[in-house]
This record gives C-alpha cells, sequence and structure tokens, in this order.
C-alpha cells in the first residue's frame, strides 16, 4: 500500500470544523499545519477537500530537504579519483576540487513529488535525499544540464561514479587511437 506525506496549510485552519474534519482524516495539527501520512484514497479525498475550502495542499518530501552541509558530506565521504581529481559523473571530465559541482544524483524536487521514487531510495537505504550516496562529481555545464531530469542521466551518473568506468573507456579510446594510426601506416607507401 502506497502512504503519502502531505501537509495543509491556509488561513482556514482556524475554523472549528475545517480542524475537526481533518483530525478526522488522520492528520495531527503542530499548531501551524496539518500533516501525516496517509492511504492514496484518503489522498484524494484531503486534496479535493482543501481545493473546496481553499486550503493549501502538498505533498511533502520524507527524504529531507537540501542541507547546507551537503557538499562538505560528499568531500568526507568520498575521496579523489585520480590523484587530485575527481570525475564528472556524466561526462566524465576531470575536476579539481574547487571546480567541482556536487550533484544530487536523484534530484530533490522529484523526490518531493514521488513517492515512488521515495520507496526506491529507501530500498536503496538512502533515507534522506543529502545521503552521500545519492551526492556526485559534477562538473558545471553537466549539471546545469541535468537540473531536475532522471531518465538517462541516472543511468550516466550511477556508471560514473565508478572510476573503473571511465578508465576503461580511456584506454579503449587511446586502442581506438592507437589501432587508426597503424592503419594508416599500412596504407601509407613506402
Amino acid at each position: 500500500m502506497t502512504i503519502y506525506p502531505i501537509t495543509v496549510s491556509g488561513v482556514c485552519l482556524r475554523e472549528k470544523t475545517v480542524r475537526k474534519k481533518l483530525s478526522r482524516y488522520g492528520l495531527i495539527n503542530d499548531g501551524i499545519d496539518f500533516s501525516g501520512q496517509v492511504t492514496k484514497r484518503k489522498y484524494k479525498k484531503i486534496q479535493k477537500y482543501c481545493e473546496e475550502v481553499g486550503l493549501t495542499f502538498r505533498m511533502t518530501n520524507a527524504l529531507g530537504r537540501r542541507r547546507t552541509d551537503y557538499r562538505r558530506r560528499f568531500f568526507q565521504a568520498h575521496k579523489p579519483d585520480l590523484g587530485k581529481r575527481y570525475f564528472c559523473v556524466y561526462c566524465g571530465r576531470l575536476l579539481k576540487r574547487d571546480k567541482v559541482t556536487v550533484d544530487h544524483l536523484y534530484p530533490i524536487g522529484c523526490a518531493s513529488r514521488d513517492v515512488r521514487l521515495q520507496k526506491r531510495l529507501e530500498r536503496q537505504d538512502i533515507r534522506n535525499i543529502n545521503d552521500p550516496r545519492n551526492l556526485v562529481a559534477a562538473c558545471q555545464p553537466c549539471n546545469s544540464r541535468k537540473g531536475d531530469r532522471m531518465g538517462l542521466w541516472i543511468l550516466r551518473g550511477k556508471l560514473g561514479r565508478h572510476k573503473g568506468f571511465w578508465m576503461l573507456l580511456i584506454l579503449l579510446g587511446l586502442t581506438a587511437i592507437v589501432g587508426a594510426g597503424m592503419y594508416i601506416f599500412t596504407l601509407m607507401p613506402l
């Protein structure tokens, strides 16, 4: 069964009837908002009720929010890949520490809205969006292009976080260059 973490806020919360109704749905008043975790059926009912009375209804992120120290946490948990440099997990560019843009592999915005993604991260034992396993090194252009996207970016990030992947690509590239050079050399007249 899917559980949705939600928060309801608004001026109408001062009304006794509204507070009573939200309490019947299983939401708890923290003094400012009503929040709780509800089933899909209750989720839809509460959403409809909030639209009727003019309350703000939003799904909350069970994994937390962006922390200010996630960059420090990344560098504590991840050693440089090659010498004192890190590979960009998306394109393989080698970056000095001061040029690394620490990216959340699974974007915070997506994790805030998608309960299935929250469950997938929980299965990977990632219980906080700022967990070092969800943080990757990226160059500024790749981080900007990725933004809030997932799809192939996640696959690229998961492969690219292993320095052996980039070393293999470099080796294959060098082999191709040497092979092309040998081929051209055999075509040249003596």
